[in-house]
């Protein structure tokens, strides 16, 4: 069956303009957001996590995107937006704390699409931000992308436009690319 829904995931290291670009998206193709709930954690913003924090992030930002979901089919609309996914959670895992997060099959699974930031923009200072030097931003970057590839069958895009109107551009095209694909094979 066909998820009436189109779920998108923005993904990407940090300060590559995430948070801007699932706003200006979500304004652009009338769809409903799902924030990431890290960012208004208070383990996240006193740096106190834990691997079991998280799991229990991923629980919650998959329970974000079904809420999401449910806005979404009360306002008749057809797509919704998490701003962040099960790679954002894996891959910090693996680079701050050394260790494999349990439980992100489901976050995983839950997105159609994944647009991935580059870290081509210049980083921004943020009291949850901690990788500021451009050699370590983009070797996590490749962790992405190796991350997606190694999910076979799921659809990603990278967007690497060097304005926010360039990122917006691109993810448009993205979005009606993957609905008239979807379309057409469906």
């Amino acid at each position: 069956m066909v998820n009436p829904v189109i779920r998108i995931a923005i993904s990407g290291i940090e300060s590559t303009g995430k948070t801007t670009l699932t706003a200006a998206l979500a304004a652009a193709i009338s769809a409903e957001t799902a924030v990431e709930v890290a960012r208004y954690d208070p383990r996240v913003q006193k740096e106190t996590i834990g691997l079991s924090d998280l799991t229990r992030l991923a629980v919650a930002q998959l329970e974000a995107c079904h809420a999401a979901e449910q806005r979404a089919e009360a306002a008749e609309k057809k797509i919704v937006i998490s701003d962040s996914d099960s790679t954002v959670i894996r891959l910090w895992g693996r680079w701050k704390l050394r260790a494999e997060v349990c439980g992100l099959s489901e976050l995983e699974e839950w997105a159609d699409l994944t647009l991935l930031c580059a870290p081509n923009i210049p980083w921004e200072p943020d009291p949850l931000r901690s990788l500021p030097d451009s050699n370590d931003r983009m070797e996590l970057h490749q962790l992405y992308i190796d991350d997606l590839r190694s999910r076979n069958d799921h659809p990603w895009t990278l967007i690497d436009g060097l304005t926010q109107e360039k990122r917006l551009e691109q993810s448009v095209r993205a979005v009606q690319s993957f609905r008239d694909t979807s379309v057409s094979n469906g």
